[in-house]
């Protein structure tokens, strides 16, 4: 009997390690489960290796020393730079023929696009193509930047001066437009940036307003004279014009320009002495 109870104990011990054994599989399980559930978070990524947050839309590229950063400043100094009644010193004369010159808006109806957008980008293969996206998305950002940090100025300064209030205001028109251009070509490509999102997650480098005068001069006038030379260049070598974004850049620089001339008119009424800029 004592030895047909241990047989028994036996079995049952051998029958409970049966029942229990399929307890491992559904660990295994959870574990497969939780990298399934961290994959399908990941950002998925196109062809050409771009992440994307959605089905069209790029993810930001990581910000670095070479992309475009977004701006802001001490716009309380910036009303008492403007201020009439605190700084004497303002170029009126300037002031309002440049407003007359942005109210012009030569460049109302050339931004417009054709059926030849789409059937370029989608010659543009290889390397090239995954290079000319990375263009697209630093320009886009870079003029979109100027375009948060005019419409802000415009906006903070219309009781202290409403004339610089709207040229700052026209200012971040043309800027508008030149990022939902360019916007709109990286879409040719199949991607696009989500510039609301930017809007509210960037990080801002914050400048004092002298230091946003210096950086806004350097940034229109390297645009003016990025744009002109490669339109320049196309115009001598056609057979390189991948695509017809660049035949719009001689009359586009002109608009870079016109904010180079604002900020030479404003820069020498600093009180800081920015004139020596150039």
């Amino acid at each position: 009997m004592a030895l047909l109870g241990m047989q028994r104990q036996q079995l049952n011990l051998r029958t409970a390690g049966a029942k229990a054994a399929p307890a491992l599989p559904a660990r295994v399980s959870r574990r497969s489960a939780v990298r399934c559930n961290a994959a399908a978070n990941a950002p998925a990524t196109d062809e050409l290796g771009f992440k994307k947050m959605r089905e069209g839309i790029k993810e930001a590229s990581e910000e670095s020393i070479l992309t475009p950063r977004f701006y802001t400043t001490d716009f309380d100094e910036m009303e008492e730079l403007f201020s009439l009644e605190k700084n004497p010193n303002l170029p009126l004369e300037e002031l309002e023929a440049m407003l007359t010159e942005f109210k012009q808006d030569y460049n109302q109806k050339h931004f417009v696009r054709n059926e030849s957008f789409k059937k370029a980008a989608d010659n543009v293969q290889g390397p090239a193509r995954k290079i000319f996206i990375e263009f697209l998305e630093r320009s886009c950002t870079a003029e979109f930047s100027g375009f948060l940090l005019y419409k802000e100025l415009g906006r903070r300064l219309k009781k202290t001066n409403p004339a610089v209030a709207e040229i700052f205001t026209l200012m971040s028109r043309d800027e508008a437009r030149h990022a939902g251009f360019l916007n709109k070509a990286m879409s040719d490509f199949n991607l696009a940036l989500d510039l609301g999102f930017l809007t509210r997650n960037r990080k801002y480098t914050f400048f004092k307003p002298k230091f946003i005068f210096y950086a806004t001069f350097l940034s229109e006038k390297i645009g003016y004279w990025r744009y002109i030379t490669i339109y320049r260049h196309l115009q001598r070598n056609p057979e390189n014009q991948m695509y017809p974004l660049f035949e719009y850049f001689e009359n586009w620089c002109q608009d870079e320009n016109r904010c180079v001339q604002m900020t030479i008119n404003v820069m020498p009424a600093c009180p800081h002495g920015l004139s020596s800029a150039w």
